[in-house]
C-alpha cells in the first residue's frame, strides 16, 4: 500500500479531491490516505475540520479504482492546542495549519514510510517510484526550495511534498524540535523553517517529484505553490489547480483538464448529496 498524508482544515477539500483524481489516474495500487485535521474555531470562525462526509466521499472514490484503498481522518486538535496554544507563530501569514503535520510522529496509526502532499499539488505520473527512495538514516526526503535556494540556503528544502521516515523522525525527534522552534521563534515560513533548521539527515529527491515552477516532460508532481515573477513587473502568482480559468489564463497550462473536469463533476456530485 502506498500511504500519503494530507493536512488542513475543509477549505482543502477541492485540493485534496484534485490532488486524489489525478494519483489515481496514474497510480493503481492501494492508498492508504490519512487526513489529519483540527478545529480552531475559537481562534477563527472559518478554521473547522475536514469533516467525515468529507473524508468518505474520498474513500469512495478512491475505492473506484482499488477497492483495497482507504481514507483515515485523524482529529489533533487536543494535542495541537495543549502544546501549540500561545505560538508565535499561530496567526502568521499562513493558517496554523500548516504546523498539523509536525504532529505526525505523535499519532501511532501513522505508517512508517508515508508520503506527505500539500493539497496544492496534481500527479503528472505515478507516484511509485518515489517510495522506493532509501530512506536509510533520513528523516525526510524532499526537494530543493526554488525560491528558498536563492533567498535564504542552497540546501533549502520545500516542505510540500516529503516522503517521510517517522522511525527516524521519532528517534531523533526533528518534529518535536520543529514544533519547539514554531513555539517560541517567529519566522516567514514557520514550520518548513524549522524543519530545514532542526533536521539532522535529509535527503534530496529529483524536482521531477516536486516541481514548483513550471511543468516538464518528466514531472511527476507538479506544486502550485506561491512563487514570484520578475516580468513584466516584479509580483508573486498564486493561483491553485482548482482554480481552473486561471490556471488556464494565467498558466496556459491545459494538461490537467480531464482531471479538472472530472473534479468539477465529481464536486457537483458530492454538493448536491447535500
Amino acid at each position: 500500500m502506498l500511504n500519503l498524508m494530507f493536512c488542513g482544515n475543509d477549505k482543502v477539500f477541492d485540493g485534496m479531491l484534485v490532488s486524489l483524481l489525478s494519483i489515481i489516474k496514474y497510480t493503481k495500487k492501494p492508498l492508504g490516505v490519512y487526513i489529519l485535521t483540527m478545529d480552531l474555531s475559537e481562534i477563527n470562525e472559518s478554521y473547522i475540520p475536514v469533516s467525515e462526509r468529507q473524508a468518505v466521499f474520498l474513500e469512495k472514490l478512491i475505492k473506484t479504482v482499488n477497492c483495497e484503498s482507504t481514507v483515515k481522518l485523524i482529529d489533533i486538535s487536543d494535542i495541537f492546542k495543549k502544546e501549540m496554544t500561545g505560538s508565535i507563530n499561530i496567526l502568521s501569514s499562513y493558517t496554523p495549519y500548516t504546523m498539523v503535520r509536525l504532529f505526525a510522529d505523535e499519532i501511532e496509526d501513522i505508517p512508517d514510510k508515508i508520503l506527505y502532499l500539500d493539497t496544492d499539488t496534481i500527479a503528472s505520473d505515478s507516484i511509485e517510484p518515489v517510495f522506493d527512495t532509501d530512506m536509510e538514516g533520513a528523516e525526510f526526503a524532499g526537494v530543493i526550495d526554488y525560491l528558498g535556494k536563492w533567498f535564504i540556503r542552497y540546501d533549502y528544502m520545500n516542505a510540500g511534498v516529503m516522503l517521510l521516515n517517522m522511525p527516524q523522525i521519532r528517534k531523533t525527534g526533528v518534529f518535536k524540535r520543529a514544533r519547539q522552534m514554531c513555539g517560541s521563534k517567529k519566522m516567514w515560513f514557520p514550520d518548513q523553517t524549522a524543519l530545514n533548521r532542526c533536521v539532522k539527515k535529509k535527503k534530496f529527491i529529483d524536482t521531477r517529484y516536486n516541481e514548483q515552477r513550471r511543468l516538464h516532460k518528466d514531472t511527476c508532481i507538479r506544486h502550485f505553490c506561491k512563487t514570484l515573477r520578475l516580468f513584466p513587473y516584479f509580483h508573486t502568482i498564486n493561483i491553485k489547480p482548482w482554480q481552473i480559468d486561471k490556471l488556464h489564463e494565467v498558466f496556459k497550462i491545459y494538461i490537467y483538464d480531464d482531471i479538472l473536469n472530472e473534479y468539477t463533476r465529481q464536486k457537483r456530485i458530492y454538493e448536491e448529496m447535500g
